[in-house]
């Protein structure tokens, strides 16, 4: 972005007036002003702004011509290998066959490959033996799990509303199983977006495809603020709809423009306006979608619940009431003598004057539940019993049944929309020109006239617009929507997009390093159905994606790597840290679905985090420890509280869409794998694996760690030095008493911790 430069010989108070006038237009700014009932004027574009490659329906190229043929497994590589015999590079050498199934298994499940995969994939022969490994991966549940996550990053999905209450959302994670299924079936992009889009329109009645319009309810909402203005609060949620649309099925930035034209691209303010518009019958609805056998098995089990609920409760009461009688008549003896007559008064026969001091004298009386404690503990006795019922009524509480299923969806109530007004600066009460619903202009340049019609058909309690937006994004000749989704596969792939700014596909952005190969992507895709599967692997199947990535060939000419003349090194992510470690432990629990679980997360970040609650736990683990070790993708996601071990590893803030996370180094990652609980007890659990599987010889236990971690077995320097360490270990070990050792749970009873190591 360009920047201000003031000069230091203006006067400073000159400069403050400049700044304070720009957007000073209008003289009524900031206040009401009358309603501007016309038309915005349709935009004109220069033939520069028509002309960016981004706004140009992909065109089918020719495979390019190389001469190192043999090298070449797919038409992905004619592209790459063009790019490279161009400038006289050659590419690296392919990667060896483990570190292939590593790369491959991570990319597509997130998980590493178990040693039966392993050994299966080295001891095959066959020349498609990578190919079948490949359609192995794309078939498991795992995959959909793995890509998902990719997609609720966009999405900036959690389970929480965020801002001060950052209360639950109970039924969010309907939409992030649903976004897991539609992975895993090959649902066709094109109705994947359409269904996130209008899914209520495209099949009335159908809960699935209501679930599925949580794409525009999964970011942050502001639900408390009584005092905010509903028009504001509207117009916070079509200002989240409209940025998360843009950025994620467009790739272009046009939440930029809420205020003003985008200083860049061509996206002028009336363009967000018009697909706000778009949205503007649309509402946030909680949808009932449980049967009414759900309904009746859930309300028997409350009713049960309240039961053994009611005797604790009357006990708690009958314990508290002394002192709650005890600190109002405190409060009381502090009141006037005027606000103690007007108490005393019956209410009946207050003058008003006395019912105004009355009811201020009762909120003054009001006992918090903090004084009750502080009082209680005063007495021992009842302080122990006071807090032997809080447990025993929160333990009984966390037993409820989550409520009867909802559909957390986006729907229109009715087949009229409100009218939609530029906002001048963004501001809900300068409305400017009034605006009928459409795409971005600069887009539509491109394609014919009846691309998008004005006249969109009503449907029953529907505008039908979203449906003909939602139709509009995924034809075949719109500039965009094929190309960044393709891209945003090629970015997961190999560590860096086509487009490097898969964000931004805008005149900021930076270009494609090998248009030719995103334009025959994007086609590819469309030929295909719009099924991403064949996409993701024609990508893995490629030489380029084979490539050794541990050269330096050519790193001073090209140190970006941008004509990929090796593979992208990428550090795991955090999902995929923690459930590797999972795996290679041998706990992972595999199930699929449901709500989002809370693990145990460590003391000192819950005191420092939350603060003393009566009978409420602000972090209440999952009852069930197996539920602990979940893949990462089910923990509960909680805006204003992040997972330490996700905080530690660039995991985003779940504020606004994440189309490429940041990977930073810093020294809280190694000390959160050496020393966080988490950690500790993975590496346990290893330990115990390794005594469980492998033989009773330090070498055999070296062979299956290395093997389980690595996936091969160690070099003949790995195993003098982990030899040394365990002797070193032993030899420390016997230096101690005998009384003093602690024999971990793994070591078999008849060997002493030393005679282990």
């Amino acid at each position: 972005m360009k920047t201000c430069r003031v000069s230091p010989r203006l006067p400073i108070t000159f400069c403050l007036s400049i700044f304070l006038l720009v957007g000073a237009d209008d003289p009524t700014a900031g206040k009401d002003r009358k309603q501007d009932d016309s038309v915005a004027p349709h935009e004109t574009f220069t033939h520069e702004q028509r002309d960016h490659w981004a706004f140009q329906p992909p065109k089918r190229n020719q495979l390019p011509k190389v001469k190192n043929d043999a090298w070449v497994k797919n038409p992905i590589d004619r592209f790459i290998l063009a790019g490279l015999e161009e400038v006289g590079y050659q590419p690296a050498l392919e990667i060896d066959k483990v570190g292939l199934i590593r790369r491959v298994t991570y990319d597509l499940t997130g998980l590493p490959p178990s040693r039966e995969e392993v050994d299966a994939f080295l001891k095959d022969d066959r020349p498609d033996a990578y190919e079948r490994v490949v359609d192995r991966l794309l078939a498991s549940p795992r995959f959909g799990e793995r890509w998902a996550q990719h997609w609720l990053d966009l999405a900036h999905y959690a389970d929480s509303n965020g801002f001060e209450l950052d209360a639950e959302r109970p039924d969010a994670w309907r939409y992030r199983d649903w976004v897991v299924k539609a992975f895993n079936d090959d649902m066709p992009y094109d109705e994947f977006a359409t269904l996130q889009l209008a899914g209520d329109e495209l099949r009335p009645g159908d809960h699935a495809a209501l679930i599925a319009t949580g794409f525009a309810r999964s970011g942050p909402r502001e639900v408390v603020g009584g005092n905010v203005d509903p028009k504001v609060r509207r117009q916070s949620e079509l200002t989240e709809i409209a940025g998360t649309v843009g950025s994620v099925y467009l790739g272009l930035t046009l939440a930029c423009t809420r205020c003003h034209d985008h200083k860049f691209d061509p996206l002028p303010t009336t363009d967000y306006y018009r697909l706000q518009s778009v949205f503007a019958a649309a509402e946030y609805e909680e949808v009932p979608i449980a049967s009414e056998e759900e309904k009746k098995a859930q309300a028997a089990i409350e009713k049960e619940i309240d039961a053994k609920l009611k005797p604790l409760k009357d006990k708690l009461h009958a314990l508290e009431s002394p002192y709650r009688t005890k600190l109002r008549e405190m409060k009381r003896a502090k009141l006037s003598a005027i606000e103690r007559e007007a108490l005393d008064t019956p209410e009946d026969k207050r003058t008003p004057a006395q019912k105004k001091i009355a009811g201020g004298a009762n909120m003054l009386m009001n006992v918090a539940w903090e004084e009750v404690a502080a009082l209680v503990k005063s007495n021992l006795d009842d302080f122990a019993e006071r807090e032997r019922l809080k447990r025993a009524i929160f333990d009984i509480e966390r037993t409820r049944p989550r409520p009867p299923a909802h559909a957390m969806a986006l729907i229109d109530k009715n087949a009229e929309a409100p009218e939609t007004h530029v906002l001048r600066r963004g501001d809900v009460k300068r409305l400017g020109p009034k605006v009928a619903p459409r795409p971005p202009g600069i887009l539509l340049a491109s394609q014919p006239a009846d691309a998008f019609s004005a006249e969109i058909p009503k449907r029953e309690n529907s505008t039908g617009r979203r449906l003909a937006f939602a139709r509009w994004l995924t034809r075949a000749d719109n500039p965009l929507t094929a190309r960044v989704i393709v891209n945003r596969l090629w970015h997961h792939h190999f560590g860096r997009g086509i487009v490097s700014t898969p964000g931004d596909f805008g005149a900021r952005g930076e270009p494609p390093t090998h248009p030719e190969l995103l334009d025959r992507l994007a086609l590819e895709l469309i030929d295909q159905g719009w099924h991403l599967k064949p996409i993701h692997r024609l990508m893995v199947t490629s030489a380029a994606y084979r490539q050794a990535s541990d050269v330096k060939t050519y790193a001073k000419q090209d140190p970006e790597n941008t004509l990929l003349w090796r593979m992208n090194r990428r550090r795991l992510d955090a999902e995929g840290i923690r459930d590797s470690l999972l795996a290679v432990s041998g706990e992972l629990n595999d199930a699929m679905g449901g709500p989002g679980v809370l693990p145990p997360i460590e003391k000192e970040v819950e005191d420092l985090i939350f603060t003393e609650a009566e009978v409420v736990d602000l972090w209440p683990e999952t009852l069930d420890p197996r539920e602990h070790l979940r893949r990462s993708l089910y923990l509960f996601r909680k805006r204003n509280v992040r997972y330490p071990l996700f905080e530690a590893f660039d995991v985003p803030d779940m504020q606004n869409p994440c189309p490429a996370r940041n990977t930073s180094t810093h020294a809280l990652q190694p000390l959160m794998l050496l020393n966080s609980e988490f950690a500790l007890d993975r590496a346990k659990s290893f330990a115990a694996r390794v005594f469980r599987e492998s033989g009773s010889t330090s070498s055999s236990r070296l062979d299956l760690a290395w093997r389980l971690v690595l996936c091969r077995a160690p070099t003949a320097r790995e195993t003098d030095l982990a030899q040394s360490f365990l002797a070193s270990q032993a030899e420390l070990l016997r230096a101690r008493e005998p009384k003093t050792l602690i024999v971990p749970s793994f070591v078999p009873s008849d060997l002493s911790f030393a005679e282990a190591a």
